[in-house]
């Protein structure tokens, strides 16, 4: 792909002013995630999506701007105050540029994937629009976009909303968007007397949770220069796939109760201990306008796993796991300073640090994208399946998501999209594989399982 054009796309909205940032974005500044980072370690949200029909060009960059209009967090610049502290600034106009990229043929996932991970690498400077575009074509016909978000000012459901609108827009350009939160609406909340309820309430939650969290502390890298390395392992896999549909069905739970489910007797197992509490990404759109709202809103629960009732009782697992992650969501949504003053409150009350670097991130998974599982699927087809499981490494210098687990399912269509990663002075990239490979064994084991039981064997799920 080589870049052939740079449009200036100019937009003028009805909205500006400066707010407050809402809790997701100070929590975020807290870990280390800064608006104007450069290079390859600045925490983007990176999306592709083709395009459908036959656009042309006009059209595309008339998608941009009418998306650009009615959501804030895409016109938002982060000036720092004097004390360093971003600031969130609407601007009412402005000048978004879209590269446009020719190709010779349509590009591979593969191909796309690096090409968006190039475009996030440059960074944002305290001018920039929070949002970096370009659009794809072949023989002069737009077939795709690529976009990458400052992870600060929109998540990752944030951006699959924007690719999608522009996608929709490309093809309809009086196609009706909805309307959404706003992040200044969320920061109003977070300081209103309902809000502050809610952070008292989530505070109670969090300080139980965190007396019982005795997971294994994972080792910080020595250096964060170039010495120090990031392990990522991931996997691609039709089998859990149709294990997870299968079984959620089976269950009559949810998928993501049956993933976690999974990875946690995999990595209880791994780390010899009974039980897991994970800090469990939440992502807080139950609603239609909140599932509409290009804003940073996304939250963390501390979520128990019992993985003491074993195996054979994999069902009654996930119905439990099910049932903590429906209650968990109320309280996603912590006040960073609280949850601080929390964390070393109890950490001192214990002896030892009571902060949980486990992370389970399982996207927003809509059943529309998974496989139907067949009640009668034959053994030999989940098993066929898990043969063409594909395992990737990704060695590479520490990521910004240093001194964490990360257990992240992006996807679940014809083939589940998962992530494991850690610094390698807790786990190698071989221990990581290991536990993603115990985890898809316990899927597709559970699921033949069922299918045997069914059919009047005596086999457990």
């Amino acid at each position: 792909m080589q870049q052939i054009a740079r449009h200036d796309v100019v937009f003028v909205a009805g909205t500006a002013g400066e707010h407050e940032p809402t809790w997701s974005q100070k929590a975020h500044e807290r870990e280390g995630c800064h608006p104007h980072l450069h290079g390859p370690r600045n925490r983007n949200v990176r999306m592709g999506r083709p395009l459908d029909g036959t656009p042309d060009m006009a059209a595309v960059l008339h998608a941009f701007t009418a998306v650009m209009a009615p959501f804030e967090a895409l016109r938002t610049l982060y000036p720092r105050d004097a004390d360093g502290h971003p600031r969130a600034v609407v601007v009412a106009s402005g000048v978004l540029q879209v590269d446009e990229y020719a190709s010779d043929a349509p590009p591979t996932y593969d191909e796309l994937s690096a090409f968006t991970l190039r475009l996030a690498e440059p960074g944002f400077t305290p001018d920039d629009m929070p949002l970096r575009a370009a659009v794809v074509t072949v023989d002069g016909r737009p077939i795709h976009i690529a976009l990458s978000l400052h992870h600060f000012s929109a998540d990752t459901t944030a951006a699959r909303i924007v690719a999608e609108h522009i996608a929709r827009l490309a093809a309809d350009p009086g196609a009706d968007l909805g309307s959404g939160w706003q992040p200044r609406q969320i920061a109003s909340f977070e300081t209103s007397p309902s809000g502050l309820r809610h952070a008292h309430r989530v505070d109670t939650h969090d300080r139980a949770m965190l007396r019982q969290s005795a997971m294994p502390e994972l080792l910080a890298p020595a250096s964060r220069d170039g010495d120090a390395v990031y392990n990522f392992v991931c996997l691609d896999s039709a089998a859990v796939t149709l294990a997870a549909a299968g079984l959620a069905k089976q269950y009559r739970t949810s998928v993501a109760a049956v993933l976690q489910a999974a990875y946690a007797c995999a990595l209880a197992e791994h780390l010899g201990v009974g039980n897991c509490v994970f800090n469990t990404v939440m992502a807080n759109r139950q609603t239609a306008f909140a599932r509409e709202a290009v804003a940073h809103i996304a939250g963390r629960a501390l979520v128990p796993v019992d993985t003491s009732l074993g195996s054979d009782r994999f069902p009654a697992l996930c119905r439990a796991v099910d049932a903590a992650l429906v209650r968990s969501s109320s309280v996603s949504l912590r006040e960073p300073d609280r949850y601080a003053r929390s964390l070393d409150e109890v950490s001192a009350e214990l002896g030892r640090s009571a902060h949980n670097p486990y992370v389970v991130n399982i996207r927003p998974i809509a059943p529309r994208t998974l496989i139907r599982a067949r009640a009668d699927s034959a053994q030999q087809d989940l098993e066929r399946a898990m043969t063409s499981s594909r395992y990737r490494r990704f060695p590479k210098p520490v990521d910004t998501n240093s001194g964490k687990l990360c257990f992240d399912v992006w996807g679940m269509s014809e083939t589940a999209g998962i992530s494991l990663g850690t610094d390698a002075t807790s786990f190698d990239a071989t221990d990581l594989e290991q536990i993603l490979l115990s985890f898809e064994r316990r899927l597709v084991g559970a699921a033949i399982g069922g299918h045997a039981a069914q059919s009047g064997s005596s086999a457990g799920a």
